[in-house]
């Protein structure tokens, strides 16, 4: 049982850190986002971000900035 829970404990921590996204994207280039005032609200504007992810909202305010959102996710 203690391991039972040990392993409960370690997957929901590492369903709870942020996701790397250049593991499967290129760099994001946030000087140029940032000039554009890019928001996690307008990423689908030119991305299409929502039919890919799923963001917990919770955690992800639409009014977001790219340097928000690189504060946690390269």
């Amino acid at each position: 049982m203690k391991y039972l829970t040990m392993i409960a404990a370690l997957a929901f921590a590492g369903s709870a850190m942020a996701v790397d996204c250049t593991d499967c994207h290129e760099k994001i280039d946030v000087a140029v986002h940032t000039e554009a005032e890019a928001t996690l609200a307008t990423c689908n504007d030119c991305h299409d971000m929502g039919s890919a992810h799923e963001l917990d909202m919770e955690l992800h305010m639409p009014d977001m900035s790219i340097t928000e959102c690189a504060d946690c996710h390269e």
